[in-house]
Protein backbone atom coordinates (compact mmCIF):
# COMPACT_ATOMS: atom_id res chain seq x y z
CA UNK A 1 0.00 0.00 0.00
CA UNK A 2 1.02 3.89 -0.69
CA UNK A 3 2.00 5.66 2.23
CA UNK A 4 -0.01 8.62 2.72
CA UNK A 5 3.70 8.65 3.83
CA UNK A 6 -0.81 13.37 5.54
CA UNK A 7 -0.83 14.04 2.20
CA UNK A 8 -0.81 11.47 0.09
CA UNK A 9 1.45 9.71 -1.92
CA UNK A 10 -0.85 8.20 -4.03
CA UNK A 11 -0.33 11.63 -6.53
CA UNK A 12 3.62 11.48 -6.09
CA UNK A 13 3.79 7.91 -7.30
CA UNK A 14 3.21 8.89 -10.75
CA UNK A 15 6.51 10.39 -10.58
CA UNK A 16 8.29 7.43 -8.97
CA UNK A 17 10.80 5.99 -10.75
CA UNK A 18 10.20 2.20 -10.09
CA UNK A 19 13.59 0.10 -10.90
CA UNK A 20 12.08 -3.06 -13.15
CA UNK A 21 11.58 -6.25 -10.81
CA UNK A 22 12.13 -4.59 -7.47
CA UNK A 23 8.83 -5.71 -6.38
CA UNK A 24 8.88 -3.64 -3.71
CA UNK A 25 5.41 -3.52 -1.75
CA UNK A 26 4.55 -0.70 0.70
CA UNK A 27 2.92 -0.90 3.92
CA UNK A 28 -0.52 0.95 4.25
CA UNK A 29 0.24 4.56 6.12
CA UNK A 30 -0.34 7.63 5.57
CA UNK A 31 1.75 10.25 5.78
CA UNK A 32 2.01 12.48 8.89
CA UNK A 33 5.06 14.15 10.28
CA UNK A 34 7.67 12.12 12.34
CA UNK A 35 9.97 11.98 14.80
CA UNK A 36 12.72 12.04 11.89
CA UNK A 37 11.46 15.06 10.27
CA UNK A 38 12.11 18.54 12.40
CA UNK A 39 10.13 20.82 12.98
CA UNK A 40 10.53 24.25 10.72
CA UNK A 41 12.49 26.02 12.35
CA UNK A 42 12.87 29.78 13.04
CA UNK A 43 14.64 31.66 10.31
CA UNK A 44 18.18 32.66 11.48
CA UNK A 45 19.30 36.68 10.74
CA UNK A 46 22.83 35.13 10.27
CA UNK A 47 22.32 32.62 7.48
CA UNK A 48 24.13 33.19 4.28
CA UNK A 49 20.69 32.55 2.45
CA UNK A 50 19.27 35.54 0.71
CA UNK A 51 15.41 35.90 1.85
CA UNK A 52 13.18 37.62 -0.51
CA UNK A 53 10.72 39.42 1.68
CA UNK A 54 10.03 42.07 -1.09
CA UNK A 55 9.22 39.84 -4.68
CA UNK A 56 10.82 41.62 -7.83
CA UNK A 57 8.17 40.57 -10.30
CA UNK A 58 10.46 40.53 -12.93
CA UNK A 59 12.99 38.87 -11.48
CA UNK A 60 11.37 36.63 -8.91
CA UNK A 61 9.45 33.49 -9.39
CA UNK A 62 5.77 33.47 -8.14
CA UNK A 63 4.81 32.56 -5.28
CA UNK A 64 4.01 28.67 -4.50
CA UNK A 65 0.09 27.96 -4.83
CA UNK A 66 -1.07 26.42 -1.57
CA UNK A 67 -1.73 22.81 -2.68
CA UNK A 68 -1.00 19.62 0.36
CA UNK A 69 2.04 19.19 1.22
CA UNK A 70 3.38 15.31 2.03
CA UNK A 71 6.68 14.87 4.21
CA UNK A 72 9.36 12.22 2.41
CA UNK A 73 12.26 11.27 3.50
CA UNK A 74 15.49 9.35 1.65
CA UNK A 75 18.84 9.19 0.85
CA UNK A 76 20.46 11.74 -1.87
CA UNK A 77 21.29 9.63 -4.93
CA UNK A 78 22.30 12.40 -7.47
CA UNK A 79 22.22 16.18 -7.47
CA UNK A 80 21.99 18.21 -9.85
CA UNK A 81 22.44 22.21 -8.95
CA UNK A 82 22.64 23.13 -12.24
CA UNK A 83 18.77 21.96 -13.62
CA UNK A 84 18.07 22.61 -9.77
CA UNK A 85 16.80 19.06 -9.04
CA UNK A 86 17.81 15.54 -7.00
CA UNK A 87 17.00 12.29 -7.38
CA UNK A 88 15.97 10.87 -4.01
CA UNK A 89 15.14 7.18 -2.93
CA UNK A 90 12.64 7.29 -0.24
CA UNK A 91 13.39 4.77 2.84
CA UNK A 92 12.63 1.25 2.70
CA UNK A 93 11.79 1.13 -0.71
CA UNK A 94 14.38 0.97 -4.36
CA UNK A 95 12.61 3.40 -6.08
CA UNK A 96 13.91 6.68 -7.20
CA UNK A 97 12.04 10.20 -6.89
CA UNK A 98 12.90 12.94 -9.15
CA UNK A 99 12.63 16.28 -6.99
CA UNK A 100 13.13 19.91 -8.85
CA UNK A 101 14.28 22.88 -5.96
CA UNK A 102 14.43 26.87 -6.79
CA UNK A 103 15.47 29.76 -4.70
CA UNK A 104 11.82 29.44 -3.13
CA UNK A 105 13.42 26.27 -1.59
CA UNK A 106 14.62 26.60 2.22
CA UNK A 107 17.47 24.33 3.38
CA UNK A 108 18.24 23.30 6.73
CA UNK A 109 21.00 21.78 8.57
CA UNK A 110 20.01 20.59 12.17
CA UNK A 111 17.47 23.80 12.07
CA UNK A 112 20.38 26.30 10.51
CA UNK A 113 19.48 27.34 7.29
CA UNK A 114 22.16 26.92 4.16
CA UNK A 115 22.40 26.49 0.82
CA UNK A 116 21.82 23.81 -1.44
CA UNK A 117 25.56 23.46 -1.89
CA UNK A 118 25.62 21.97 1.22
CA UNK A 119 23.36 18.97 0.30
CA UNK A 120 25.55 16.17 -0.39
CA UNK A 121 25.11 12.06 -2.13
CA UNK A 122 24.59 9.61 0.39
CA UNK A 123 22.95 12.25 2.74
CA UNK A 124 19.73 11.17 4.59
CA UNK A 125 17.42 13.90 4.04
CA UNK A 126 13.59 15.05 4.82
CA UNK A 127 11.29 17.28 2.67
CA UNK A 128 8.22 18.79 2.52
CA UNK A 129 7.37 18.03 -0.98
CA UNK A 130 4.31 19.16 -3.87
CA UNK A 131 2.98 19.26 -6.99
CA UNK A 132 3.80 22.32 -8.69
CA UNK A 133 2.60 21.90 -11.98
CA UNK A 134 3.56 18.37 -13.51
CA UNK A 135 6.72 17.98 -11.01
CA UNK A 136 7.65 17.41 -7.32
CA UNK A 137 8.56 20.00 -5.75
CA UNK A 138 10.44 20.10 -2.55
CA UNK A 139 9.59 23.38 -0.37
CA UNK A 140 11.23 22.41 2.30
CA UNK A 141 14.71 20.26 2.54
CA UNK A 142 16.34 19.15 5.79
CA UNK A 143 19.21 17.26 6.96
CA UNK A 144 19.61 16.16 10.25
CA UNK A 145 22.50 14.52 12.34
CA UNK A 146 21.15 14.71 15.75
CA UNK A 147 19.03 13.11 17.84
CA UNK A 148 15.64 14.47 19.11
CA UNK A 149 12.41 13.36 20.82
CA UNK A 150 9.07 13.35 18.81
CA UNK A 151 6.13 11.45 17.06
CA UNK A 152 6.26 8.56 14.32
CA UNK A 153 3.98 6.14 12.76
CA UNK A 154 4.54 2.79 11.75
CA UNK A 155 3.76 -1.35 11.77
CA UNK A 156 5.28 -3.44 14.72
CA UNK A 157 7.75 -5.87 13.18
CA UNK A 158 8.05 -7.53 16.32
CA UNK A 159 7.39 -7.50 20.21
CA UNK A 160 9.82 -8.70 22.55
CA UNK A 161 8.02 -8.99 26.10
CA UNK A 162 11.17 -9.74 27.98
CA UNK A 163 12.97 -6.95 27.35
CA UNK A 164 9.56 -5.11 26.97
CA UNK A 165 10.93 -4.06 23.70
CA UNK A 166 9.12 -2.96 20.41
CA UNK A 167 10.43 -2.78 16.96
CA UNK A 168 9.21 -0.90 14.39
CA UNK A 169 8.83 -0.13 11.00
CA UNK A 170 8.63 3.34 10.59
CA UNK A 171 7.49 5.28 7.78
CA UNK A 172 9.92 7.41 7.40
CA UNK A 173 12.89 5.22 8.43
CA UNK A 174 15.25 2.86 6.21
CA UNK A 175 15.67 0.35 8.93
CA UNK A 176 13.14 -0.75 11.10
CA UNK A 177 13.33 1.25 15.02
CA UNK A 178 13.77 -0.07 18.25
CA UNK A 179 11.50 1.33 21.07
CA UNK A 180 11.64 0.46 24.67
CA UNK A 181 8.14 0.71 26.79
CA UNK A 182 8.78 2.05 30.24
CA UNK A 183 6.64 1.39 33.33
CA UNK A 184 5.39 5.19 32.36
CA UNK A 185 4.71 4.06 28.72
CA UNK A 186 0.66 4.39 28.00
CA UNK A 187 -0.61 2.09 25.76
CA UNK A 188 -3.94 3.02 23.77
CA UNK A 189 -6.29 1.11 21.06
CA UNK A 190 -8.08 3.71 19.59
CA UNK A 191 -9.51 6.00 21.82
CA UNK A 192 -9.47 2.86 24.17
CA UNK A 193 -7.29 1.90 26.82
CA UNK A 194 -4.87 -0.83 25.58
CA UNK A 195 -2.22 -3.18 27.09
CA UNK A 196 1.14 -5.16 25.74
CA UNK A 197 -1.40 -7.40 24.42
CA UNK A 198 -2.67 -5.41 21.45
CA UNK A 199 1.26 -4.80 20.34
CA UNK A 200 0.63 -7.82 18.04
CA UNK A 201 2.82 -7.95 14.33
CA UNK A 202 1.63 -5.85 11.57
CA UNK A 203 -0.36 -3.94 13.92
CA UNK A 204 -0.14 -0.27 12.58
CA UNK A 205 0.69 2.44 15.84
CA UNK A 206 0.95 6.21 16.43
CA UNK A 207 4.34 6.64 18.80
CA UNK A 208 5.80 9.55 21.23
CA UNK A 209 8.76 9.00 22.27
CA UNK A 210 11.71 10.55 23.78
CA UNK A 211 15.50 11.36 23.17
CA UNK A 212 16.44 7.41 23.74
CA UNK A 213 13.97 6.21 21.87
CA UNK A 214 12.07 4.96 25.56
CA UNK A 215 8.21 5.21 24.26
CA UNK A 216 6.06 7.98 25.82
CA UNK A 217 3.23 6.99 24.74
CA UNK A 218 1.97 4.10 22.00
CA UNK A 219 -1.54 3.90 19.74
CA UNK A 220 -2.91 0.75 18.07
CA UNK A 221 -4.79 2.42 14.97
CA UNK A 222 -5.70 -0.79 13.01
CA UNK A 223 -4.82 -4.68 14.33
CA UNK A 224 -5.09 -7.39 11.60
CA UNK A 225 -8.06 -9.10 11.60
CA UNK A 226 -9.81 -5.30 12.22
CA UNK A 227 -12.94 -4.25 10.15
CA UNK A 228 -12.96 -0.91 9.25
CA UNK A 229 -15.95 0.99 7.17
CA UNK A 230 -14.93 3.96 5.05
CA UNK A 231 -16.33 6.42 3.59
CA UNK A 232 -16.44 9.70 1.30
CA UNK A 233 -15.21 10.85 -2.21
CA UNK A 234 -12.69 7.85 -4.49
CA UNK A 235 -9.55 9.98 -5.69
CA UNK A 236 -8.12 7.73 -7.33
CA UNK A 237 -8.87 3.97 -9.61
CA UNK A 238 -6.61 1.35 -11.07
CA UNK A 239 -8.52 -1.52 -12.20
CA UNK A 240 -5.48 -3.41 -13.43
CA UNK A 241 -4.15 -3.89 -9.53
CA UNK A 242 -7.92 -3.93 -8.58
CA UNK A 243 -7.33 -0.57 -6.22
CA UNK A 244 -9.45 2.22 -5.58
CA UNK A 245 -7.93 5.50 -3.21
CA UNK A 246 -10.84 6.74 -0.41
CA UNK A 247 -10.50 10.16 1.27
CA UNK A 248 -12.18 9.34 4.25
CA UNK A 249 -14.73 11.85 5.46
CA UNK A 250 -14.88 11.30 9.01
CA UNK A 251 -10.87 11.31 9.71
CA UNK A 252 -9.93 13.75 6.73
CA UNK A 253 -7.46 11.30 5.45
CA UNK A 254 -6.72 9.09 2.49
CA UNK A 255 -7.29 5.20 2.69
CA UNK A 256 -5.80 2.92 -0.35
CA UNK A 257 -7.93 -0.18 -0.43
CA UNK A 258 -7.68 -3.28 -2.31
CA UNK A 259 -10.79 -4.21 -4.40
CA UNK A 260 -9.36 -8.05 -4.88
CA UNK A 261 -12.41 -9.85 -3.47
CA UNK A 262 -15.05 -7.19 -4.73
CA UNK A 263 -17.20 -8.91 -7.89
CA UNK A 264 -15.42 -7.15 -11.52
CA UNK A 265 -19.06 -5.92 -12.45
CA UNK A 266 -19.35 -3.60 -9.42
CA UNK A 267 -15.52 -2.43 -9.32
CA UNK A 268 -15.93 -1.01 -12.92
CA UNK A 269 -18.46 0.99 -11.76
CA UNK A 270 -16.16 2.82 -9.53
CA UNK A 271 -15.25 6.38 -10.68
CA UNK A 272 -12.81 8.91 -9.76
CA UNK A 273 -15.09 11.73 -7.36
CA UNK A 274 -17.79 8.87 -6.68
CA UNK A 275 -18.86 9.16 -3.67
CA UNK A 276 -18.57 5.39 -1.55
CA UNK A 277 -19.06 3.44 1.51
CA UNK A 278 -16.55 0.78 1.81
CA UNK A 279 -16.58 -1.83 4.65
CA UNK A 280 -12.54 -3.48 4.62
CA UNK A 281 -10.96 -5.37 6.73
CA UNK A 282 -7.00 -4.96 8.07
CA UNK A 283 -5.28 -8.27 6.78
CA UNK A 284 -1.62 -6.53 8.61
CA UNK A 285 -0.64 -5.43 4.46
CA UNK A 286 -3.51 -3.55 3.25
CA UNK A 287 -7.14 -2.61 3.96
CA UNK A 288 -9.52 -5.41 1.86
CA UNK A 289 -12.81 -4.52 0.61
CA UNK A 290 -15.79 -6.58 1.58
CA UNK A 291 -18.50 -4.63 0.20
CA UNK A 292 -18.96 -1.20 -1.59
CA UNK A 293 -21.94 1.01 -1.16
CA UNK A 294 -22.31 3.88 -3.92
CA UNK A 295 -23.70 7.47 -3.18
CA UNK A 296 -22.64 7.00 0.79
CA UNK A 297 -23.49 10.46 3.19
CA UNK A 298 -21.45 9.17 6.15
CA UNK A 299 -18.83 7.17 7.61
CA UNK A 300 -17.13 6.35 10.80
CA UNK A 301 -13.95 4.50 11.68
Amino acid sequence: MRTHFTASLLTLAAFLLVEPGSGQSQVPLTASPSASAPSTPAADTSSPVRHKNDRDPLLDLPPLQHHRVTLIGGVVISMDEVMNRMVLQPFGTNRKLRVHFDTRTHFYLDGKEITEREVKLGQRVYLDSMLNGDRVFAKSIWIRTSAESGVGRGQIVDFDEGHRTVIVRDELSSQPLRMQLTPSTTIRKGNQQGSESDLVQGALVSMEFGAQRELRAINVLAAPGTTFAFAGRVTYVDLSQKLIAIDNRSDGKKYDVSMEAIAPSVLRQVREGEQVAVSAVFDGERYAARSVNFGAAESSQ
